[in-house]
Formats: C-alpha cells, sequence, structure tokens
C-alpha cells in the first residue's frame, strides 16, 4: 500500500514495478488489485453515481386512450424574433405532448400572460381535443418560473372548468417527473438552433416553421426501424392522429373516392379503418411499451441496486 501511496495512487502496472525493484511477489498482480481495491482514495474517486430502481411508469402512460387525451404542456425560453424595421420582440413556445401516443402539438405564444396562454389553449383544444373525449382530458404541467402564476389565474381555473380539464402539477425541482415532455421539448430546441442560428424571424415565419417542426416530430419512429422489406413499418405518432394515411390503405379502397360508391362498399371501408386502428393499438402494445419496459429497468440487475439504510455514499 505504501508504493501505490508513494507513486500517487497509480495503477496496477505503475505500482507492481515500484514493488518488484526491491521485491518479488508471487502472482504479484492480483496481490497489487487486491491491495489498491482497498484503497480508500481511489475508490472515493472510482465510484459512480448511484443509480435508483426506475419505479412503474404511470396508468396515463400505459393504457390505450385516444391521442391527447392525457397531455403534458412546456413552454420553451424567450425567443427573439423582427417585430418591425427596427424593432424586437420576445416570443414563446408552448408544447402539448401527448402522454400515449407521443405525438406533439405545438403553439407559438407573443408573451406569458394570462391572455396568452388562454388562447394557445383554445387553439389547441379546438385542433386536438373535441367534445368527445374533453372530459377525459388531463394535463401534466411543469412548473417554471412565471407559469404557476399563469395556472392559478382565476380566469384559467375558470376557463379550465367550463372544458372540464383535470391539472395535475409535477413536483417542484423534480423535471423527471416530466421526462416525456421535457425529451420532445429537446427535439424542438436542437433543430431549431442548428437550423436558424442566429437568424432573427417573423412571427409568421416562426410559426410556418413550427408546424413544419410539428410534422416533422409527429413522423418520428416511435419503435424499432427494422431492415427487412417485408416487416411492417414503425409505429409514429401521425399514424394514430390519421388512421390510414401515407398509402396504408389497398389499392381498390383508394380507388372508391374517385367514384361513386354504395353503401356496402362504405361499410367495407369503415369496417377496414376500425381494423386497421385496432392493428395499430396491438402494435403499440407488443412494441411500444415492452420497449418502454426495457429503458426503465436496470441494464444488469445482478451488480445494481437500489440505496438502502446503512449505505456510506459521497454527498
Amino acid at each position: 500500500m505504501s508504493e501505490h501511496v508513494n507513486s500517487f495512487h497509480s495503477g496496477v502496472v505503475s505500482t507492481l514495478s515500484r514493488v518488484r525493484n526491491n521485491f518479488w511477489i508471487p502472482r504479484g498482480r492480483q496481490v497489487v488489485k487486491k491491495v489498491i481495491s482497498e484503497c480508500l482514495i481511489c475508490k472515493k474517486c472510482a465510484l459512480k453515481p448511484a443509480k435508483q430502481l426506475t419505479g412503474q411508469l404511470p396508468r396515463d402512460r400505459i393504457v390505450e386512450s385516444p391521442p391527447f387525451s392525457v397531455v403534458g404542456i412546456d413552454f420553451t425560453g424567450a425567443i427573439t424574433i423582427k417585430a418591425g424595421d427596427q424593432s424586437y420582440k420576445k416570443v414563446y413556445i408552448a408544447l402539448f405532448t401527448c402522454a400515449v401516443t407521443r405525438a406533439v402539438h405545438v403553439e407559438v405564444v407573443s408573451d406569458m400572460s394570462v391572455k396568452s396562454f388562454i388562447f394557445a389553449l383554445r387553439r389547441f383544444l379546438s385542433r386536438r381535443g373535441g367534445s368527445d373525449n374533453v372530459r377525459s382530458f388531463r394535463c401534466a404541467c411543469e412548473i417554471i418560473k412565471g407559469f404557476k402564476k399563469i395556472i392559478v389565474d382565476p380566469s384559467v381555473q375558470e376557463f379550465i372548468s367550463s372544458k372540464a380539464v383535470a391539472w395535475k402539477f409535477i413536483p417542484e425541482r423534480a423535471p423527471w417527473w416530466g421526462g416525456f415532455w421535457e425529451r420532445l421539448m429537446k427535439s424542438i430546441k436542437d433543430p431549431l438552433r442548428k437550423i436558424l442560428g442566429k437568424a432573427l424571424l417573423t412571427f409568421e415565419e416562426l410559426t410556418t416553421i413550427m408546424t413544419e417542426l410539428e410534422c416533422v416530430l409527429n413522423n418520428r419512429p416511435i419503435t424499432y426501424e427494422t431492415n427487412e422489406l417485408r416487416e411492417p413499418r414503425c409505429l409514429t405518432p401521425s399514424l394514430f392522429l390519421l388512421p390510414g394515411r401515407d398509402n396504408s390503405l389497398p389499392g381498390h379502397f383508394l380507388e372508391i373516392f374517385n367514384k361513386v360508391v354504395d353503401r356496402e362498399t362504405l361499410i367495407r371501408h369503415k369496417l377496414y379503418q376500425s381494423r386497421l386502428l385496432k392493428q395499430l393499438w396491438t402494435k403499440w402494445k407488443d412494441q411500444y411499451l415492452l420497449q418502454l419496459r426495457t429503458a426503465h429497468n436496470f441494464t444488469n440487475p445482478s451488480s445494481e441496486r437500489n440505496l438502502k439504510s446503512g449505505d456510506i455514499v459521497l454527498v
């Protein structure tokens, strides 16, 4: 141990070389490894952060439901745009993401006022919500600076109550509770940073780009993309938003839109769309949920465990 300390806590090779200048120890490499493994200073420097076993996913994320029935909401930081010839202003991006299908909806708001937020929420509910599923609509919102004051505003509460929306806050200073929308917020910020750079856009230009980016995100794969030609296509959020799009209908069904059809043909077409949607949800359960289960468990359960009472830790 003294040679290890005198060599400034070097590794096995350096320590073994210093020992052999004075002594020959049988199976010296194994002995040096054992001694170094008991060095308290080396243990402190080599420790890895403790991992906590991930808890079960909330029911809202693993139960089949219509798109945007359970939604996470977050805001980006301020984005500077051109407001006139020589004037500039700051706008914000509101992200609405479905917890089940992972679909996204993006709104550009002019400021962080109560009025702007209500308008953004109204546009979202008009496009993505509806009278059929609005009563099951639930929001889980990120608590960011200034945003909590907006939510608790009486006018916002009155609007939310009129739409039968149940609102849930995540704990403060616990962003991992909102991981499913934090990850998509990164998917928005990174392309904007790479494409726009330091360019200054107008409000209309930024709104157009954000709508196109929304389309790109809704067409991203959420399951594994295989290299086999005969394998079915991977799941994307847009398949749940617009079932039957992207040439997924057989040719004889696509032809019916160009001619007059009878009642039986329309019924068969409707039944086909119902079967197609059922197959999508079956694939969602068999592939996407299993993929989530794999991502939320230890990679090596035999060597990893939760912290327990009595463990020595570095804070």
